[in-house]
Formats: C-alpha cells, sequence, structure tokens
C-alpha cells in the first residue's frame, strides 16, 4: 500500500464495519498556521467585520483507539436541517480529548488528529491542539458540511492501555 494511504475502519455508528480509503494525497491538510485568527465575537453577539448568516454546533463522543497503524473515525458532527447549502463557514473551533490512563498529563505525540469536513477532501491538523478554532472563509466550504475527527496511532499492534474517547465538539459559524 501506498505510504501516504491508509485504510481506516470506520467505527462510527453509522458507518460500522465499513472500510474507507483516507488518501493524504487527495486531501488537502491544512495545518492551523495556514488559518486566520477567528473573526471575533462582538458585544452585541454579532461577528465584527461582516454579517453572520447563522450558526450550528454538535457535540459527540469519540471512540477508543485500540490498535495502532489504523485510522479511526468519530462519528458525524452534522449542521443542522436546513443550513444553507449555498453559505459558506468562516469560522469554526474545536474542542476533543482522548485519554489515556497512564498519561493523563501529557499529549501522546505517536497520535495524529484531523479535524475533517465528511468527505475527508479538507482536513485540518490538530495534532495536540485540544481546543481553538481558525477562519476557514478562504476555504469555501459549505455551511451545511458534516465534519469528524479522524484520528491515527503510529506502529502497529494494540495499544495497550487503549486510548480512551472522550466528547468531541465544533461550532461552526457561516455567512
Amino acid at each position: 500500500m501506498h505510504e501516504n494511504m491508509h485504510t481506516m475502519n470506520a467505527i462510527a455508528v453509522e458507518e460500522q464495519n465499513a472500510e474507507l480509503v483516507f488518501d493524504l494525497n487527495k486531501a488537502k491538510i491544512i495545518d492551523l498556521n495556514q488559518l486566520d485568527t477567528p473573526r471575533a465575537l462582538n458585544s452585541e453577539g454579532g461577528i465584527d467585520a461582516f454579517a453572520s448568516a447563522g450558526a450550528w454546533t454538535d457535540v459527540v463522543y469519540n471512540p477508543n483507539i485500540t490498535t495502532a497503524g489504523q485510522w479511526v473515525f468519530g462519528p458525524l458532527m452534522d449542521a443542522p436541517s436546513g443550513t444553507s447549502s449555498t453559505a459558506t463557514v468562516q469560522n469554526i473551533t474545536w474542542q476533543w480529548n482522548i485519554w489515556n490512563i497512564w498519561n493523563i498529563w501529557n499529549y501522546n505525540t505517536n497520535l495524529t488528529t484531523y479535524l475533517c469536513e465528511s468527505t475527508l477532501n479538507v482536513c485540518f491538523d490538530i495534532s495536540g491542539n485540544f481546543g481553538a478554532g481558525g477562519n476557514t472563509s478562504s476555504y469555501n466550504i459549505p455551511a451545511n458540511q458534516s465534519w469528524r475527527y479522524a484520528f491515527y496511532y503510529a506502529g502497529s499492534g494494540s495499544i495497550s492501555p487503549a486510548l480512551l474517547g472522550q466528547n468531541g465538539s465544533i461550532a461552526v459559524t457561516y455567512q
């Protein structure tokens, strides 16, 4: 198998037992340093410099990671029905965590974490960054796009103790 292509075993409820191929050469992997600072919310609840058409949030419970050398997906985080398909994401913020019973205070450097839109064409590398946000307006991502976390633990074989999935969330503003 090509070194940048990995078979992913989807753990998400809606895709249990599905095999997906994640080709890093086809996905646009965006480093957080490439994102602009999120546009700040002003005291009136609006967003400075533009009028936001809307916003949505979602929270999921990410899966445990028990095996090294394969990708594991979190469940889809979906926009509410009726969210515009012609509006684009302006800002996205996230918060996630994976807990390791033996190493609760340090990030496990074997773990790569992406926040991806559901087609896996655009992914933000959030490895070791448990909560932050960025201005994504230049990427023209539809506001009604679903998102998910993707995790890869380097190596092979069983991970002992397993990395325990915790809550993951996103907040999306769009116009």
